[in-house]
């Protein structure tokens, strides 16, 4: 249409040229519309038309859209100044992050990046023993470490591998000093039956200065190391029994990493690093110092000679081994004494058989061991004179005869009573006094096949002479019969938490019980007095008894006495002082 403009024309500011208000076509300061455009129409219009009107003469056209208002002039074209800034009144309102804002349509945009994280180290499995045995603080490695330093060079210097000695003894005070002092890092307080364990130990050592039996002495070291463990572990159920019989070489192998970490984190001026340095100095100024005085005087190097083992390759292997073995254990047994494996005890409910389930059972044995004693009572009982009154019976048949399968069952037994006094149910007063009843009637019978067991040996070693195995033999029948008055003990209370430790104490006790009858002297006493009643005499026997025999010895003729000490006295064991004994001691310097 002419003189219409088809569509508004671009502002001048628009192209970034500044406008004047009458170039505008507005006067200054006069306000806007509402929506932004001029109040005045196109120019060319007289007056704006009514939205259903059209011109005169012009044909028909659709409506056109609305144009789009004018946008108003930029803040620096205004003639109207703002007004100050004000500060916002309350709390800020927080943006939204980058990631949730709407991205344009059509506009590449990069996805918004993760937060960054560190990157985090490898963190290894837990050990397999720190569930239920976690490792000790390292503040106590030092002093563990320093313990195990002395135990292995105390082991090194004192111990006879060879035989029995004094060396043993003064090897168990070492090691125990070195347990008090790692005693007092512990992380919790020792009790009284650790101090019985330990104590137990070291008289079992001791045996090894008084007695030159070799079976007798070995034993003794085995059980003080029994013993060395329950003094450290202070086990006293039948499970902590069973963690203390592998405590010490499993904490041996997980002690070396923890005592190095330890002594990292102590650094270099800690007191146990300072005691190791102390005491390798010592050693060195020894060896110097000692070596060079050897040289100069022959009575000071005969003396250094008679302290000091040889030096030669085969002692130095030796030695080597003892002190790593030993070490190795002590710093095992430092860490266990530091912190000691302690098995989660089981809240479950235990679940008991019904009164049948373990009665009949129970009840069968009884009637079954009753009927053996009543028929075998005579054999069982009758002793010598039972051999005497028997047709071709021999001592030897009549002890041999169904021994070892009586001892069997005497062992046999106890496991079984064990179970019952478990499972058996204890609600009531009936039950209770029938586990009592049932319980007690097994083991007093099994005790009764003790005995029978214990004069069979008797009557044996009595017509064939007594040995080193059947003495045994009838010690372990002696502690047998022992354990099962325990048990009735504890049936008789329905109270067993004391058991396991009064069992293992009483094996323990009956070993030193042995020492203290001095075995070998008490073989040949026996058999001397079998000499004079028959005339009978194992010479051959009794020439590989030790030296712990020879005054029992004096009993027999010269013609025999004779030879029997000089074979003795042949193969006495010497390496210096360490191998010191009283038996020994006494058979070189005669009577």
């Amino acid at each position: 249409m002419p003189g219409k403009p088809n569509q508004a024309p671009e502002p001048d500011y628009a192209a970034g040229r500044e406008v004047t208000p009458e170039e505008d076509g507005r006067q200054a300061g006069e306000p806007d519309t509402p929506d932004g455009s001029s109040a005045e129409t196109a120019p060319g219009d007289d007056t704006a038309a009514e939205p259903d009107e059209q011109p005169a003469g012009e044909p028909d056209q659709p409506a056109a859209a609305p144009e789009a208002p004018e946008p108003g002039p930029p803040p620096a074209a205004q003639s109207t100044p703002l007004p100050p800034m004000q500060p916002v009144q309350g709390a800020p309102v927080p943006m939204a992050p980058m990631a949730q804002l709407p991205m344009p349509a059509g506009t590449p945009y990069p996805p918004p990046h993760p937060p960054y994280a560190p990157p985090q180290p490898f963190a290894p499995p837990p050990p397999l023993f720190d569930a239920f045995w976690p490792r000790p603080g390292v503040s106590g490695a030092p002093v563990a470490l320093l313990a195990a330093v002395i135990g292995g060079a105390a082991a090194a210097i004192f111990v006879p591998l060879g035989g029995p000695g004094i060396g043993w003894p003064l090897l168990g005070l070492t090691i125990a000093a070195g347990m008090v002092l790692v005693g007092r890092k512990a992380e919790r307080k020792v009790h009284i039956g650790q101090v019985c364990w330990a104590v137990v130990a070291l008289l079992l050592l001791s045996v090894c200065a008084f007695r030159s039996a070799d079976w007798l002495t070995a034993w003794c070291v085995l059980t003080a190391g029994v013993a060395g463990v329950l003094a450290v572990t202070g086990g006293r159920s039948v499970r902590t029994f069973g963690l203390a019989a592998i405590a010490i070489p499993v904490a041996a192998l997980r002690a070396l990493p923890w005592a190095v970490r330890g002594m990292r984190e102590r650094g270099r001026g800690s007191v146990g690093l300072r005691l190791v340095a102390s005491l390798a100095v010592t050693v060195l100024l020894l060896l110097i110092f000692g070596a060079l005085f050897a040289g100069a005087d022959e009575n000071f190097a005969a003396l250094a000679s008679a302290v000091l083992p040889r030096l030669d390759g085969e002692s130095f292997f030796r030695w080597t081994f003892v002190l790593v073995v030993f070490g190795a254990s002590t710093l095992g047994a430092a860490f266990t004494l530091l912190r000691p494996p302690e098995p989660a005890e089981t809240t479950r409910e235990v679940k008991t058989l019904r009164r049948l389930e373990w009665a009949l059972p129970i009840g069968v044995l009884v009637v079954l061991f009753a009927a053996f004693i009543a028929v075998q009572s005579t054999p069982m009982f009758g002793g010598e004179q039972h051999v005497q009154h028997t047709e071709q019976l021999t001592y030897a048949g009549y002890a041999r005869s169904g021994f070892w399968q009586l001892t069997f069952v005497t062992i046999l037994t106890l496991p079984i009573i064990g179970a019952a006094a478990r499972w058996a149910p204890k609600s009531t007063q009936f039950d209770r006094n029938l586990l009592r009843g049932l319980g007690g009637a097994l083991a007093v019978l099994t005790l009764l096949i003790v005995f029978s067991a214990l004069i069979r040996m008797w009557a044996y070693q009595d017509a064939y002479g007594y040995t080193v195995m059947r003495l045994l033999v009838m010690s372990c029948e002696l502690w047998l019969g022992v354990v099962y008055l325990l048990v009735i003990a504890a049936g008789a209370r329905l109270r067993a938490g004391w058991l396991p430790a009064a069992v293992v104490g009483t094996a323990m006790a009956a070993l030193l019980g042995l020492a203290a009858l001095n075995p070998d002297a008490f073989i040949a006493e026996r058999n001397i007095a079998r000499f004079e009643a028959t005339g009978k005499l194992d010479q051959e026997y009794l020439e590989r008894l030790s030296a712990d025999a020879l005054p029992a010895l004096q009993g027999l003729p010269e013609e025999a006495r004779g030879p029997v000490v000089a074979e003795i006295t042949e193969d006495l064991f010497d390496e210096g002082w360490r191998s010191w004994n009283l038996s020994d001691h006494l058979a070189r310097t005669g009577p």
